[in-house]
């Protein structure tokens, strides 16, 4: 007998369960044998293994296996297709303003949970370094930027973000984001991490597309890299993050730090607002648009009689007259047509690899500030 195939949610949820149960016996593994290289070739290692193994290798062919797919298909499915050098652009720049907002974030909430008794653990993260030379700053390029920016959007914004879409986009981008705080595995990053992984969320909802998150990742990790090897080294640049803090938190007043941090911020959300309308507008829209002249022009090549139609022409065709004058409403179905879908109801066994995950991703998260373990 044909053994039922699963859902693409319940594929997607027992993957991640599975990836996430691996990642954590990995920390641990990793936390307490040390290997017998310098800590930037540890950290290289520990991540070829951890990001590219688990986080890309997990979700992408154990997600194939179980919804019964080629490789390939899972890696269009999860938005890993073609960009314009203008998308690629706008996402630098999302990342660039991001990492000002997330050390804006991680600042506030490091202080609240500083209030509550939190110390601070010895972790496995990487990017902890004490050689500054340039050969450690490659390094650290390979293992914190380009490899987490690779695998942990694989995981999250492509397995995950798309696995969940049944439950409805918003539903989809919230638990995306969430799992991605769980991730880190303490407290002290997880939430600056949920957000910053919801604004990732945004840029694969309005470009269709996985790359633009990759690049927003990246170049957060990248910016904190860069300026942590700057202000050692007397880069370019290299103070510009303490000139920062000094004009936030320089403040003779409480007042005076509320009112620079309340524009501050006001600043940064006004720039992503900007940027994500640009980035949607020569994406989506953009993509609608150029269809569209490809059915114009087709249209008037058919009525004059100097085209032999092809199916995908025909198709074309036929959805010229099917819109009729491209009115609003048509135009709109176009544009969000793959998040139309209306949420289903789950199913047991998604409930349950789904509060799994969560529980097992929240007990090591909240462990870390209780017993300041992992």
């Amino acid at each position: 007998m044909e053994q039922k195939k699963l859902s693409i949610m319940s594929s997607a949820l027992i993957t991640y369960f599975v990836l996430i149960t691996c990642f954590i016996l990995v920390r641990v593994v990793f936390l307490y044998v040390s290997l017998p290289f310098s800590a930037e070739v540890s950290d290289l290692i520990t991540t070829i293994f951890v990001q590219g193994g688990l986080m890309f290798g997990l979700s992408v062919f154990m997600f194939s296996a179980l919804a019964k797919q080629k490789p390939k298909q899972t890696l269009q499915d999860f938005g890993f297709s073609k960009t314009s050098f203008i998308t690629i652009l706008i996402s630098i720049l999302i990342g660039i303003v991001c990492y000002f907002l997330n050390t804006f974030i991680a600042s506030f909430f490091r202080n609240i949970i500083a209030f509550l008794g939190y110390e601070g653990i010895p972790t496995l993260a990487s990017g902890t370094t004490t050689d500054y030379s340039v050969w450690a700053f490659i390094l650290q390029i390979i293992s914190v930027c380009i490899f987490p920016a690779i695998c942990e959007e694989t995981a999250h914004r492509g397995l995950l973000l798309n696995g969940l879409k049944g439950m409805g986009i918003v539903k989809a981008m919230l638990l995306s984001s969430l799992f991605f705080g769980l991730m880190h595995l303490n407290i002290n990053q997880f939430f600056y991490a949920t957000i910053l992984g919801f604004i990732i969320s945004i840029s694969v909802v309005a470009s269709k597309n996985i790359l633009p998150a990759i690049i927003v990742h990246f170049m957060n990790n990248f910016l904190n890299t860069y300026f942590s090897f700057a202000s050692h080294n007397n880069w370019v640049l290299g103070d510009l993050p303490s000139l920062i803090e000094n004009f936030i938190y320089g403040g003779n007043s409480v007042f005076s730090y509320f009112i620079t941090s309340l524009l501050s911020l006001a600043c940064i959300m006004m720039l992503l607002v900007l940027l994500f309308t640009w980035l949607f507008k020569e994406t989506r829209i953009k993509g609608v648009v150029n269809m569209l002249a490809d059915i114009s022009n087709i249209n008037r090549q058919y009525q004059s009689g100097n085209v032999i139609m092809t199916k995908n022409m025909v198709d074309m065709y036929n959805l010229n007259k099917l819109m009729g004058d491209y009115n609003i409403k048509s135009l709109n179905k176009m544009i969000f047509t793959d998040l139309e879908s209306r949420p289903r109801k789950l199913e047991k066994m998604e409930i349950l690899f789904l509060v799994a995950c969560i529980v097992v991703g929240g007990f090591v998260t909240l462990s870390t500030f209780i017993w300041g373990v992992l």
